[in-house]
């Protein structure tokens, strides 16, 4: 009895530590959104985020792969999203809290495609 105790402690404690980790908040600049003008090369709808995939061209010439995040399907549905607000070629102006370590990643601010109609995360 003891050791199945101590076996459903120790399971709901590392899955526990395993969820914080997984939404930990210091892993991107919350404090402000990077501007980045590209183009959607992949848009993924589903849980338990969403994926846009864009690629933007520097000034140098070199092009950026860049992921980043918004909150999962449900709520974006909520917030006026579907599975094809975006597609591969649209043009777009994404708002992101990049990652601190310069990685070209990051979670969604808001997006703002080349018509004008801007969605927010």
């Amino acid at each position: 009895m003891k050791k199945a105790l101590l076996a459903i402690t120790l399971g709901v404690t590392l899955g526990t530590a395993a969820l914080l980790a997984h939404h930990g908040g210091n892993l991107y600049d919350t404090s402000k959104a990077t501007e980045l003008k590209g183009t959607i090369t992949k848009f993924e709808w589903g849980t338990p985020h969403n994926q846009i995939y864009f690629d933007v061209k520097l000034a140098s010439g070199e092009v950026q792969h860049w992921v980043v995040a918004t909150e999962p399907a449900g709520v974006m549905l909520e917030r006026g999203w579907t599975r094809r607000s975006l597609a591969a070629g649209d043009a777009v102006t994404a708002y992101v809290f990049a990652a601190r370590n310069g990685a070209t990643v990051g979670n969604l601010d808001r997006l703002v495609k080349a018509d004008g109609t801007e969605l927010k995360r």
